[in-house]
């Protein structure tokens, strides 16, 4: 299968997915705005300092369409693959003439953007009706996607998943201390914030705790300044981007993983946290509510509040009976329905699919 991608390459996300579709002998395109190499795939830089807002506000890649459209030609591809609707899949709708196309979303381009204004929410629509499948990693994304018009009957869900491959499990710590763990994009989404006030009030009792923030984004600058206005520069550990190597090797010793979105889909990274051992405390979502109960295999904070937060969060380093049983149940969660390379192999028969009709 030839297949031509649209998407942000520097993305882990993305190079998952097309290096998934070349290990298994696809011949593999990637159309970006974004400059990056991928062992195996001809990559089309549409650069020119053109960015991609996240929630496909940055209306200037429209211009290069036309060029688009004659690189799409040029690959005669069998299916076209764009990665989150309302930048590349919106770009895609436009290019794709009658080549079958499939949108892969992300989560905010399906369960925040579309409430932002009705020209967003016409947007999404048009797209899902141009689609010969979209792809969800939540049951709950999936029901929206519904909503917004789409043909249930090509809707895919199924989560990122985990890779087996990527884990080392003799590298898992059973004693991991009191180490917490922020792994999210830094942005007004994710709530660092909170998370900071609730670990200033945990270090009031265990005064040797540790908080680990990984990851970049549009509010580092403001959560740097945060943690010194809070004076917390000895507890907090501030490791900006990483890579996936550093990535499994925090999950594997840290006690706890703080994720707590306003908004959110399946988060990969909350898999390859139940895999390795750490204990979640994630915010009270649909998506979450998929692999999380509360108090059996992790911790839902009903609300966004620090006071409550520093509750949970001063639990997982009591309740050594409450992680020790999570950990069992997160583990065989994972193997039985959030494994990569399964789940993957359920979109590449859809994919199939597709072509065979």
């Amino acid at each position: 299968m030839k297949i031509c991608f649209l998407g942000d390459a520097g993305s882990i996300h993305t190079r998952r997915w097309i290096e998934f579709f070349r290990d298994t002998g696809n011949e593999v395109y990637l159309i970006s705005f974004r400059q990056a190499d991928i062992t195996g795939v001809k990559l089309y830089y549409m650069g020119d300092s053109i960015n991609i807002d996240s929630d496909g506000g940055n209306a200037s890649y429209l211009k290069k369409v036309f060029s688009i459209k004659k690189i799409i030609k040029e690959i005669n591809p069998d299916l076209i693959n764009a990665h989150y609707l309302t930048s590349y899949g919106f770009i895609g709708s436009l290019v794709k003439g009658k080549i079958p196309f499939v949108v892969s979303t992300w989560g905010t381009d399906i369960l925040v953007t579309p409430k932002k204004n009705k020209v967003y929410k016409i947007l999404t629509e048009y797209v899902l009706k141009k689609c010969d499948l979209v792809t969800s990693d939540s049951d709950y994304m999936s029901e929206e996607i519904i909503k917004l018009k789409a043909n249930k009957d090509r809707v895919l869900t199924v989560p990122m998943g985990v890779s087996l491959s990527d884990f080392n499990f003799n590298n898992v710590k059973e004693d991991r201390g009191k180490v917490f763990l922020s792994m999210r994009t830094l942005c007004e989404n994710s709530n660092i914030e909170c998370i900071l006030d609730a670990f200033k009030l945990v270090l009031e009792k265990y005064s040797d705790s540790k908080l680990i923030i990984t990851n970049s984004g549009s509010s580092e600058k403001e959560i740097l300044h945060y943690i010194k206005k809070l004076g917390l520069e000895d507890n907090v550990d501030f490791q900006g981007f990483i890579n996936r190597q550093q990535l499994f090797d925090l999950l594997n010793e840290g006690l706890t993983f703080v994720s707590i979105p306003t908004s959110d889909s399946t988060s990969v990274t909350l898999l390859e946290s139940m895999l390795s051992g750490s204990f979640p405390i994630v915010s009270d979502l649909p998506a979450n509510r998929e692999w999380i109960d509360d108090e059996i295999n992790g911790l839902i904070l009903s609300k966004l509040d620090s006071v409550e937060l520093s509750k949970l969060m001063i639990r997982t380093i009591e309740d050594k009976d409450l992680i020790k049983s999570a950990q069992k149940i997160n583990k065989k969660i994972i193997e039985e329905r959030a494994i990569w390379e399964d789940n993957m192999k359920m979109v590449l028969n859809s994919y199939n699919k597709i072509l065979s009709r």
